[in-house]
Order: structure tokens, then C-alpha cells, then sequence
């Protein structure tokens, strides 16, 4: 066989290294060739640096690992993520800040290989500039990107021809829209790259980046069927962990089961040197929340980056087809009015259950959802008319 040497960047922090770390295990574990690292490096202490360059030692086949220093403070006026940090914006970077990479790899820091790296790095991009796969949870609700023929894609993965990158100034194009469009990108450098490559871009199959999540994408394009996924299941490359995060609850926020590849991702965070602080902050946060995110698959440290989301961010509510966080245990209430008069009051409790009232006061519905999904419908809240119960 002959030995590639395959180029791969990440995005990372002080908060996010120890994720990017197992990512970076996850490659190296998985490949014979050898991997040249690149790191937009949003806020890593010197420490930090030589914690990811000690994962040499134990890998032969990471062959160098390099990285550029980002100045955040250029996207400030871009919308923000969690905890108010603009470093998603950076992924754009790469292809300036490393000019003499012709092609790339990028996988984002939620992310684990199982398979070999190097058949997602020789998919031919033909013409494209970028490889994606469809976000299996866009449902088309964005008002950005409402035509019935859009396919949205998801950066879990991303694969660039950094030449045409550079000569088609993606990363400018893509800045410029972010201070265009601000708080109106829910999904930040994927929406403005999303609005760049508007269905211009190579689709790659889903192995690719796989992501245990409602498929709301089915009924924009039925061959994306629920049939399509479970047979990716089957064969995986790239798990994305997407809402749930292994390194802070144990069960899938749609089924309530064990995730998948839960104990997979802890395998390859035993490989770096981070593992002794990702296994105590999971147990401090175990206890914390009192053991209910290690079942119900959410807890109050950010698990979907829901609570961590701004008050007036639109995704409050929602993400990826959940339907309401219970993040911060508060109830959401939405009040609708006809000709400036009370006609309808929804108020969602932290439970995830919907409590209708006529004119604010008359309660009409009930719709109680249990912890597996199951939702039953009560008339005048008391009264069970039917129960829909979640598929598996």
C-alpha cells in the first residue's frame, strides 16, 4: 500500500481541546498513513499545545502538527454560538493561513473516525470546491433557505480544494455575509457557507458524518429515507455527536437509550492526555444535575449548547428537531392574538409538555411528552383522545 500523508484542521480553544484531542486519536487510530494536523488555535495556552504535540509520541503516524494563532476580535458584529465566542467563524481561515495546502480535510472538534480517513480524503471533488453531506436536520424552516430544492449541508466534515478556495475568496465572501446578515445566521459560518455553495457543492454519502438525529430531511428529498440511514449506520466513517455530547451524558436525547458510539468515543478520549479531566468534569456533572441528564441524554452544562445560547437566540427553543430545551428548568410561553386580542396561550413546561389555553385562561389541550418522545393528547388537559408514540 502506498502511505498518503493526508492534511486535517481543526478548530479549537482552551475549553474544546480535550474533544479535539479525541478526534485527533480517532483519526490516527484508525489510519496506516500518516496525518499532517492543522490547528486555528482560538485561545490555547502554551500548556495546551504541548498536551496535543505529546499525542507524537504515542502516534507514530501524525507526521507534524502546526498552528495559526486566530484573532478573534476580527468577527466581532458575526453572530455568536455558545458562551458568547465567535470561534466557529475561524474554520474559514484555513485555506489563508496555510496557502501552500492544495486540499484538506476538516472535521469539527464532536466528531470521532472509526473508519479510514484516507477514503473520505480521496473523494473526488470533481469540479466542486467543497464535499458535504446533507443536514439530516434541516427541515427547511430557515427563512434563509426556504426554496423546497435546497440542500442544506452540515460541517461536521468538510472536504476543501483549498486552490479554488483561495481563487474563488470564499473565506471573504463568507465574512462579508456574517456582518451582512449577523444574529439572522443561526448557524453561523455554515449558513454563510451554506448561502455561498447554494447547492454548488459535491454531496458525499452520509457515512460520513453520521449524527443520531431526527431526519427531518426526509421530507425534503425522500431518498434520504430513514431506510437510507440505517444502512449508513451499518458501514460508519465519522460519528458526529450532534446534540448529544459523550463528554456530558450518556443517553440520546430522541430515544432515551445509551448514544451511539458512546463507549467508542470514551476509547479514543483514553488516548489522549486529557482523559483523567474529561472523566472527572463528567462525573462532577453527573452529580451536579443530580444522574437526570445521564438519562434523559440533556443535562444543564450545555449538552444540546442550548442553555449556552443567547436569551434572544432563535434556537432557544429547538435544534435539530428538538422541540423545546429544558435547559435552566423554565417554562416557555408563547402568546398568540387576533386584532390585538388574547386567543391562544402555549406555555411548554421543563418537561418538554405543551399546556394550551383559549383566550389565555380556558384550557383546551394537553400535550404530555414522556421521556422516551411519546406524546398524549388530553382534551381540556384531562381527557386522553390519543398517544403517538415515537418510532425507535
Amino acid at each position: 500500500m502506498t502511505t498518503q500523508t493526508i492534511p486535517v484542521y481543526f478548530v479549537t480553544n482552551w475549553d474544546m481541546v480535550g474533544y479535539t484531542a479525541t478526534t485527533m486519536a480517532s483519526i490516527l487510530s484508525n489510519t496506516k498513513h500518516n496525518c499532517d494536523f492543522y490547528v486555528m488555535d482560538c485561545g490555547l495556552s502554551d500548556f495546551d499545545r504541548k498536551q496535543l504535540s505529546t499525542m507524537k509520541d504515542k502516534f507514530s503516524n501524525l507526521k507534524s502538527l502546526s498552528f495559526a494563532t486566530v484573532d478573534v476580535k476580527q468577527f466581532e458584529g458575526m453572530n455568536v454560538w455558545y458562551y458568547g465566542m465567535l470561534d466557529a467563524w475561524a474554520m474559514l481561515l484555513f485555506p489563508q493561513a496555510f496557502p501552500n495546502i492544495k486540499k484538506v480535510v476538516h472535521v469539527e472538534s464532536d466528531t470521532i473516525l472509526v473508519n479510514d480517513i484516507a477514503d473520505l480524503y480521496n473523494q473526488d471533488l470533481e469540479s466542486y470546491t467543497v464535499g458535504a453531506c446533507p443536514d439530516i436536520a434541516f427541515g427547511n424552516f430557515s427563512e434563509l433557505f426556504n426554496s423546497p430544492n435546497h440542500k442544506y449541508f452540515n460541517l461536521g466534515m468538510m472536504v476543501i480544494n483549498c486552490e479554488k478556495w483561495r481563487k474563488e475568496k470564499v473565506t471573504e465572501k463568507c465574512l462579508e455575509l456574517g456582518k451582512k446578515y449577523g444574529k439572522q445566521f443561526n448557524c453561523l459560518h455554515q449558513d454563510a457557507l451554506n448561502m455561498v455553495f447554494e447547492n454548488n457543492y459535491k454531496i458525499l454519502p452520509h457515512r460520513f458524518n453520521l449524527g443520531e438525529r431526527a431526519n427531518l430531511i426526509k421530507n425534503i428529498f425522500p431518498d434520504l429515507s430513514d431506510e437510507y440511514f440505517a444502512n449508513e449506520w451499518k458501514h460508519p466513517y465519522l460519528i458526529h455527536f450532534s446534540p448529544n455530547k459523550p463528554w456530558r451524558s450518556q443517553n440520546n436525547y430522541y430515544s432515551g437509550r445509551i448514544s451511539k458510539y458512546f463507549n467508542e468515543w470514551w476509547f479514543y478520549a483514553s488516548m489522549t492526555p486529557y482523559i483523567e479531566g474529561l472523566k472527572n468534569c463528567f462525573i462532577a456533572s453527573r452529580i451536579s444535575d443530580g444522574f437526570k441528564g445521564f438519562r434523559l441524554g440533556m443535562d444543564d452544562y450545555g449538552n444540546n449548547l442550548l442553555d449556552t445560547l443567547g436569551k434572544d437566540h432563535p434556537w432557544q427553543k429547538f435544534v435539530g428537531g428538538c422541540d423545546f430545551s429544558i435547559s435552566e428548568k423554565k417554562a416557555l410561553t408563547d402568546h398568540y392574538k387576533l386584532l390585538g386580542l388574547p386567543l391562544l396561550k402555549i406555555k411548554t413546561d421543563t418537561a418538554g409538555s405543551k399546556h394550551i389555553k383559549l383566550f389565555n385562561l380556558l384550557p383546551i389541550l394537553k400535550v404530555k411528552k414522556d421521556i422516551k418522545g411519546n406524546k398524549t393528547y388530553k382534551l381540556f388537559s384531562f381527557l386522553p383522545i390519543f398517544r403517538i408514540k415515537r418510532k425507535q
